[in-house]
């Protein structure tokens, strides 16, 4: 007997076939996001004073490298977008398709850093990592607009169409894994070793980009891991929440 549910492996790669009617009607599209005109003035001063300045010039180049490369200035980064289906997403190279994922078995990590120089935030990162049964995956960064709604909706997609499979495994007596826990009908596994049960678990925080595994009568966490290391990381913390609710 199998396990009705089970984290996509890893397949041999295939010829890349694009049928967006088979990932349901279009939502919507995530270009490469363009430079607001400040920005645009403030990084040619920049470039103007490095290139001016002997010693700093080296920096100069590369910042104007970068500029002329940005979706503002390039007519291939422009062309770049990703597309949102309800069943999946497409992600859309300077002359096309480039990958399809769909939901139902989509394997998905997400990281936000937030930069501060002395104290003040400079920026913040995104990274948003797609991988498909074969293996092929994509890095969707901040290169594109609205980047943490895509964050969110393709977090949310893998939840409804992954959920009643991965609660059909639990309740069959199956472990579902992602990555550092294993969510099963008895608790939460915490690294292959501790097993925390339901009636033990008090709450699972998640601050600062890090999962943290909070017990009863205990004031550190049992456990506490990066967000980005949780493979599906929406989908756990509903299975969590749904079997918890059942136990």
């Amino acid at each position: 007997m199998t396990a009705p549910y089970a984290a996509a492996q890893p397949t041999a790669p295939q010829e890349l076939v694009v049928d967006e009617a088979e990932l349901g009607p279009g939502v919507f599209s995530y270009w490469g996001a363009r430079w607001p005109k400040w920005r645009q003035i403030a990084l040619w001063f920049t470039i103007v004073f490095f290139i001016c300045t002997v010693i700093m010039s080296p920096f100069g180049i590369w910042f104007m490298v970068v500029a002329l490369r940005s979706p503002t200035y390039s007519k291939k980064a422009r062309a770049k977008r990703v597309d949102l289906h309800q069943r999946g997403v497409v992600v859309h190279g300077a002359e096309g398709p480039v990958a399809v994922y769909r939901f139902t078995d989509l394997t998905v990590h997400q990281k936000i850093t937030e930069n501060y120089y002395n104290g003040v935030k400079t920026g913040t990162h995104y990274l948003l990592t797609l991988t498909g049964p074969d293996g092929r995956s994509s890095k969707l960064t901040q290169f594109y607009e609205n980047i943490p709604h895509l964050m969110q909706t393709v977090q949310q997609g893998v939840v409804e169409a992954q959920l009643p499979r991965a609660l059909a495994t639990v309740q069959a007596g199956y472990p579902v894994p992602f990555g550092p826990f294993s969510v099963t009908q008895q608790g939460l596994i915490c690294d292959a070793k501790t097993t925390v049960t339901w009636p033990l678990l008090d709450r699972i925080v998640v601050r600062q980009g890090v999962v943290r595994i909070m017990v009863h009568g205990r004031r550190t966490p049992q456990a506490a891991k990066g967000i980005f290391r949780i493979p599906n990381y929406g989908l756990f913390l509903t299975l969590v929440s749904n079997v918890r609710a059942q136990s």
